[in-house]
């Protein structure tokens, strides 16, 4: 037998006497193992779940939490109010007479069984006892008695039998106008607990980046702003425990959000009772046996496959084309490691803005990198970097292999290409492009050219002539663009695209300036600094793009 692996004995840690507090691949002992599964120990193997699927996964998820959650639990405070009902007296009949005369008055059909019973009778819809039961305040077996069934079918030959059991509250939220659903049946209050909880937990895991363990050790009171003096919050902290590199009990730590998880955080303080501490744990059922307050991380993938499943059936019923695309000729299954990985690769490629109609992950990226997890290794930085790499690495190959593109120019423009043509030499291989990713990894921890794309310049990182590093900066072999300083930095290369945003920001100096009268004195001469210094660094660099 081979001896168990670092991986295998973390993933059975829960039936270990003592419950492993850290990956075993963290410590010494397995440092040799780790040294020799590279590939698996160093790099993120996890799935990121396709932009087609995200979309409209995310956009229904927040769709529960901002728009259908208000009928979710005023329909579980209807169906709670009747579960709680007591006897309105001693006499039956007399109660059950009353009940049935307001649903001829109504003329509205009694409610009827579930569909399950239905179809055990060949289709046929018969009232449903136990809900009249309920509605009256008594048990379910004084409804089988030979009077109150003679008044049951009496009234269902009068007003007839409903589909189904549907509360009185009349849904409010509203889909392109209408009404989401046209009423919520009884039955159905607890299969929307289910989805409203999973829905939450899916806008707060992807737009936050916290682990499954993290969100569900959340608990009421975790959310904090900071405003504005004139009361506007510009800034959402998450609190809760880290586990990645601390012990069992975890270390508290710090995330910050934007408004749709501050919205979703809202909505499970309301969700959950009062005496109910963890905000993710499941809606209280009599069904439920668990010594565990939260549910485990197979149970939010089921929940999360549910909820695929729900929106599917809902947009196919109503001829929606914003439904979950099957995946090979099925719903995609997903898993609660997939949210955080997806969100690091799409803050690294930062695409066109598809994802929910209008994520901004630069805003994103920037408000999770200052506060997120400041007390733990959380690694999530990590993964976003290893994208932007791989990404980074992808464009500088297409670029080195394509002969008629334009020479960079700029003071490293010269360095520039012929770092480009040495990258290019790992690359490209009879003028195609290494397209595996793992491969392209690889090639880019070792020889990455350190070119990095910019929407302004292309910077050719030396470390000892940057001058985006002060004297105290940590070295970590990356510039710091925030502090680019592009017209007097010896590191800058341009592009031709460099050069097209270069000469758009001189035009909108240039109107700027065209009311310079109408400037502040200070305002006007950093303004006409800037279009000067821009105009001569244009000018300088233009002889060699013609060339």
């Amino acid at each position: 037998m081979q001896p168990a692996s670092g991986a295998d004995v973390l993933a059975y840690r829960n039936v270990l006497p003592d419950h492993l507090g850290q990956d075993p691949l963290r410590r010494p002992l397995w440092q040799a193992w780790a040294r020799h599964h590279r590939r698996a120990g160093g790099e993120n193997l996890t799935d990121r779940i396709p932009e087609q699927v995200v979309a409209p996964l995310l956009s229904w998820a927040m769709r529960w939490v901002d728009d259908f959650a208000d009928d979710v639990l005023a329909a579980r405070a209807e169906r709670d109010a009747i579960d709680a009902r007591s006897p309105a007296g001693p006499d039956l009949p007399t109660a059950l007479a009353e009940l049935l005369d307001d649903f001829r008055r109504r003329r509205h059909p009694l409610p009827a069984a579930p569909a399950r019973l239905a179809s055990a009778r060949r289709g046929e819809p018969f009232p449903s006892t136990s809900y009249l039961a309920r509605l009256l305040g008594y048990p379910v077996h004084r409804l089988d008695e030979a009077r109150p069934r003679q008044m049951i079918a009496e009234a269902v030959g009068d007003v007839g039998v409903d589909t189904d059991c549907p509360l009185a509250h009349a849904p409010q939220g509203r889909l392109e106008g209408r009404p989401w659903l046209e009423r919520i049946s009884y039955y159905d209050v607890a299969r929307m607990e289910r989805l409203l909880l999973v829905s939450c937990w899916i806008v707060i895991a992807y737009l936050s980046g916290m682990r499954d363990s993290e969100i569900k050790h959340l608990k009421r009171g975790c959310l904090s702003v900071q405003q504005a003096p004139d009361g506007h919050v510009y800034r959402h902290r998450l609190a809760s425990l880290a586990f990645k590199g601390e012990d069992v009990h975890g270390a508290e730590a710090t995330w910050i959000v934007t408004a749709p998880v501050a919205r979703a955080i809202a909505v499970l303080e309301r969700f959950q009772p009062q005496d109910q501490p963890y905000l993710l744990a499941p809606a209280p059922s009599p069904r439920r046996r668990s010594a565990f307050p939260v549910p485990n991380s197979n149970t939010t993938n089921k929940d999360i496959t549910f909820l695929i499943s729900w929106i599917t059936a809902y947009c196919d019923d109503r001829s929606r084309p914003d439904g979950i695309p099957l995946e090979r000729g099925r719903l995609p299954r997903l898993t609660t490691r997939q949210f955080r990985r997806t969100l690091a690769w799409f803050i690294a490629r930062r695409p066109g803005g598809a994802i929910a109609g209008a994520l901004q992950y630069r805003h994103q990226c920037i408000q999770m990198f200052e506060g997120y997890a400041g007390t733990s290794d959380s690694g999530f930085r990590d993964e976003v970097e290893a994208e932007q790499a791989l990404a980074r690495g992808q464009l500088l190959a297409e670029m080195g292999a394509d002969e008629d593109r334009p020479t960079l120019s700029g003071p490293a423009g010269a360095e520039a290409e012929a770092r480009l043509a040495e990258f290019a030499r790992h690359t490209v291989f009879d003028g195609q492009v290494v397209t595996d990713e793992a491969r392209l990894r690889r090639i880019v921890a070792r020889h990455d050219p350190h070119l990095y794309l910019g929407t302004f310049v292309t910077c050719v990182y030396n470390p000892d002539r940057a001058l985006c590093r002060t004297s105290n900066a940590p070295g970590d072999g990356q510039p710091v663009l925030a502090d680019c300083q592009p017209l007097a930095c010896r590191n800058t290369a341009l592009t031709p695209a460099n050069r097209q945003a270069l000469n758009g920001h001189l035009t909108k100096l240039k109107e700027a300036l065209a009311n310079r009268d109408h400037l502040a004195p200070y305002v006007r001469h950093r303004l006409e600094e800037q279009h000067r210094a821009t105009a001569a660094f244009l000018t300088r660099h233009t002889p060699e793009i013609a060339e």
